[in-house]
């Protein structure tokens, strides 16, 4: 099948300081970490884990469900903690039919743009925004599904908001396909502060989430202190563990609905 790369989820940041490069080495503790996730969940998807000599601090996942971690992110992690975040929110698209479904959207979108002419720019504008505010909500739902399984390996999924809060930019939000650093950071804080107090009771010792503890502590106080923001979170929470539920149902699975889409798309394409 063509291979079609989706949803990045770092940003590229060249290495000042590159160090000496192992790629057997690399890929070994890629596999390590990643074939933990795998066992620990129970997940049955066929995911295969490279590696790349790039020096770009950068991670993807594409429809062959493979998943890349360059040479610049490996030298980026403070830790196996935060490299099992990488990992884990790579896996995220792969099960929640992500990738496919970018691909089926691509698709539709090179069709649709084929028949748009001068008078219909705004409409091709809407269409655009449109599926980027629905790759914002697939990266959302990829953090905290990534936080669901490095959580059952073992690993600290407050990991998760430390390297989210060295690489996600605050951008405006509408005009990107990613959320802004603040919402990921935030949506990720909360998912584990529900879900799993324990290691939020332990936090994850690093820089870069003390940092982070500075977007986050001023938002979850003033919560704390309304009672409408409270019922809204627990709201929130109550519907992303039920969406939980069913996507450990999704994880037996060896595909989802949106490959497919995308199988029947690419035969009737020919």
């Amino acid at each position: 099948m063509k291979k079609i790369i989706v949803l990045l989820f770092l940003m590229f940041i060249p290495l000042a300081n590159a160090q000496n490069w192992n790629s057997t080495e690399a890929l070994n503790r890629v596999n390590t970490i990643g074939t933990k996730i795998l066992k620990a969940n129970n997940i049955n998807h066929k995911i295969q884990f490279k590696v790349s000599d790039t020096e770009d601090i950068n991670a993807y996942a594409n429809l062959d469900k493979e998943i890349y971690v360059y040479r610049g992110l490996l030298e980026y992690v403070t830790d196996d903690n935060e490299l099992a975040g990488v990992i884990s929110h790579e896996m995220g698209h792969i099960i929640n039919g992500h990738c496919a479904k970018q691909g089926v959207l691509n698709t539709g979108i090179a069709v649709a743009a084929s028949m748009v002419n001068v008078n219909n720019t705004a409409k091709a504008l809407g269409q655009q925004l449109a599926v980027s505010k629905i790759s914002r909500n697939d990266e959302l739902e990829a953090d905290i599904t990534g936080a669901d399984l490095m959580a059952k390996a073992g690993y600290n999924p407050l990991a998760m908001v430390s390297l989210l809060n060295k690489i996600s930019g605050n951008y405006l939000d509408i005009l990107q396909s990613h959320p802004t650093g603040s919402k990921r950071i935030l949506n990720v804080y909360n998912y584990v502060e529900y879900n799993y107090p324990n290691s939020l009771k332990k936090g994850f010792n690093s820089d870069s989430y003390k940092k982070a503890l500075l977007i986050i502590n001023p938002t979850v106080e003033k919560r704390k202190n309304s009672k409408r923001l409270q019922n809204k979170f627990e709201k929130e929470q109550k519907k992303l563990l039920a969406k939980k539920q069913k996507r450990m149902i999704k994880m037996q699975k060896s595909n989802t609905v949106w490959d497919g889409y995308f199988t029947t798309l690419q035969y009737l394409a020919g």
